[in-house]
């Protein structure tokens, strides 16, 4: 009988992508890229995560980077940024938090890291993910600030994604969104589904911004924007 676990053999003529996105956004994001950028495959884009985790895990960049795009990652928790640091040298990688107006605020770190944030969480049970391990206080700029000093002259902004537990509104309200739009914008909107995306203030923000809902998954809205009337 032959061994069900057997590798099969890789195409010559096929390569699997590979998603690191937690949902996999990075997936459901390139094909709407690619139909929206001429010549593709030798587009080097540029990104802004906000709210990036990891270099790796649960990323949303991470596909794009290794097809030779770059960006601007930024992440409050000192501890994460060291590893972009190591592993996304061709990134601006900032350990700033962003928010509504310049000032500091406390960050507070949980047993699973991707739970940091600047709000803090109520146990529900006994979930030992909810548990603070510590605290920092972070320098929090408001995004049109940032953008203004850390992006590139005259650089596009291909996509942004965006996860900051919950303070979204006060971030994409802090942003100039006539000086600054990227093509498209990736927002973490858990309570959404398409059936009443009225009800969500990130749709209506957005949608206010002349951008359109392009696709969903489990946690994640995408918006594209509109091409001018």
């Amino acid at each position: 009988m032959s061994d069900s676990k057997q590798a099969i053999p890789n195409h010559p003529d096929f390569k699997p992508l590979h998603s690191y996105s937690q949902d996999g956004e990075d997936m459901l994001l390139r094909p709407l890229l690619l139909a929206d950028t001429p010549d593709y495959d030798n587009y080097q884009g540029f990104y802004i995560d906000i709210g990036a985790h990891h270099p790796f895990r649960y990323s949303n960049t991470m596909h794009f980077y290794e097809q030779g795009w770059r960006g601007i990652n930024i992440e409050p928790t000192p501890a994460a940024i060291n590893l972009f640091t190591q592993y996304r040298e061709r990134d601006i990688n900032l350990n700033i938090g962003i928010g509504g107006e310049r000032g500091k605020k406390t960050l507070y770190q949980y047993s699973e890291s991707s739970l940091n944030s600047f709000e803090q969480h109520t146990p529900e049970g006994n979930n030992a993910a909810c548990e603070v391990v510590g605290t920092d206080e972070v320098e929090i700029y408001t995004l049109a600030q940032t953008l203004e000093q850390y992006l590139p002259a005259d650089t596009a902004i291909d996509f942004m994604s965006i996860d900051v537990a919950g303070l979204d509104l006060a971030l994409l309200n802090s942003n100039d969104w006539d000086k600054y739009r990227p093509r498209f914008v990736l927002v973490e909107d858990v309570d959404s589904n398409f059936s009443k995306l009225d009800a969500s203030e990130v749709y209506r923000f957005l949608a206010d911004h002349n951008y359109e809902i392009a696709g969903k998954t489990l946690r994640t809205l995408i918006f594209k924007q509109k091409s001018p009337a």
